[in-house]
């Protein structure tokens, strides 16, 4: 039997402590409604949220929650939210993937956890979703990505996401296997204005940054803790269900027990189980 989504995550946190949930958005994964001892970071507050998704149908309005911490663009999220040591887990769900800076996110989180909490973390898989035609991430793009600073997606990324998005059957997200033929989702023009908007405007572009299969993610982790760059490690890992997949960290973990060769050997062969049209 297929555990559910929400019961899988809750599982992997130690749910009496005290939490925080970067982006929960319209859909928290421990509402405070629920009783959960748990603090919000959004990139607005709950009425820019209800806002942004008034007249959505597929949304439900009295699931936007109070925002405790709203994120400022150039704060670093340890910043905002100003308490270090005083969370026993932080819930970040398909949050890595748009932040410009994920080294600076995850020092940010390691300095907000308590000496033995744990970030869980549900990332998609490049495989089962929109970025199925881009490259993989590496740890050097990361590394360049923190030593320039970055506070918003590079014009280059903003091109990127729109440039190579693909769809199947019209279908952002799919499952493992699905082999329903691959289309470009836009345009190089489409691209082309928001890669202008995003050089010379002061416009935020939100999209895909960074893109992993779980190999792959895995890999960046150990190799942030090898080079002394995080402190963060592996904790527990879950292999993808359905388009995404999900680990946890922390400081007290003893880190993945797979050898970085073989991850990058893994990467590799996941990369290539990617059905193209028919095959």
């Amino acid at each position: 039997m297929t555990v559910p989504r929400t019961d899988l995550l809750r599982s992997m946190l130690p749910l009496s402590g005290r939490g925080l949930e970067i982006g929960p958005g319209y859909n928290p994964l421990l509402p405070k409604a629920e009783g959960f001892r748990i603090e919000t970071a959004d990139y607005t507050d709950a009425e820019g949220l209800r806002a942004k998704y008034r007249g959505n149908p597929h949304v439900d309005l009295s699931r936007i929650e109070p925002v405790d911490h709203v994120l400022e663009e150039g704060r670093p999220l340890a910043e905002v939210v100003g308490q270090p040591g005083a969370f026993d887990f932080i819930i970040a769900s398909h949050v890595i993937e748009h932040t410009p800076d994920i080294l600076g996110f995850l020092v940010s989180c390691e300095t907000l956890l308590a000496p033995r909490g744990v970030l869980l973390l549900a990332i998609p898989d490049k495989r089962h979703c929109f970025d199925v035609l881009l490259p993989l991430t590496s740890t050097g793009a990361v590394l360049q990505a923190h030593l320039d600073r970055r506070t918003r997606p590079a014009p280059g990324s903003v091109f990127d996401d729109v440039a190579y998005s693909a769809v199947r059957d019209e279908a952002i997200g799919w499952a493992l296997g699905d082999a329903r033929p691959l289309q470009f989702f836009s345009s190089l023009q489409a691209a082309t204005e928001v890669y202008d908007s995003a050089r010379f405007s002061r416009q935020y572009h939100d999209v895909h940054v960074w893109r992993f299969v779980p190999s792959s993610f895995r890999l960046i982790v150990n190799d942030l803790f090898a080079t002394g760059k995080l402190r963060l490690r592996e904790d527990r890992f879950h292999d993808s269900v359905g388009n995404e997949f999900y680990m946890t960290m922390s400081v007290a973990a003893a880190g993945c027990p797979v050898d970085r060769l073989t991850l990058a050997k893994r990467a590799l062969q996941e990369h290539a189980t990617i059905p193209l049209d028919g095959t």
